[in-house]
Order: structure tokens, then sequence, then C-alpha cells
């Protein structure tokens, strides 16, 4: 790949894991699934993320889901529509409502 990327996986337990990778994907959905980081299910607005780093969060029965950040900013589009440049960092969190 030319465009290299680093992502941070901040797990519900708090741990987080940082992986570094280059891709020629225009979007990070489609990077990170070539990856095998995230798996999901497709939606009308694109991939739902499920799993990440082997961590599952499911809406229905944990109230849980993962939260994407560009940078430090909270995301405003889905993994599927996020466009990769290089020298890009992302997050993706583990957010879970009581």
């Amino acid at each position: 790949g030319t465009k290299a990327y680093t992502v941070t996986v901040v797990h519900s337990d708090g741990s987080q894991k940082e992986f570094a990778y280059k891709t020629d994907e225009a979007y990070l959905g489609d990077a990170l699934v070539a990856e095998g980081l995230i798996a999901g299910e497709e939606g009308p607005y694109g991939l739902t993320m499920i799993t990440v780093d082997g961590e599952d969060a499911v809406w229905d029965t944990d109230s849980a889901y993962w939260s994407l950040y560009i940078g430090e900013e909270y995301a405003t589009t889905g993994v599927s529509e996020t466009p990769v440049n290089d020298g890009d960092s992302f997050k993706l969190e583990y957010t879970r409502f009581e």
C-alpha cells in the first residue's frame, strides 16, 4: 500500500492496542476488513462494525457499539465513508450506554 495510517483500538476494559497499516484502499472500512481487524454487517449506511480486534460490541444485547474517531475528533461519517489518507490516525473505541 502507498498510504500509511494507524488505528488505536480501545477495548471495553480500557486496554488499548495500536496497529500500523499501509493500504491502497480509498475507504477505511474496506482497508480494515482487508486487514482482518474489523467485521460487521452491511446496512443502508454501510458497514456496521460489530467485531473489532476480536471483541464484539452488540447494541441489541449490550447497548454497545464501536465509536470511530478521526484523530481525536468523533467521526461524522461511518467507517465505509471515511477516506484514508497517508499519515491519518483513527481510533475505534468500545462505547456502552448504561
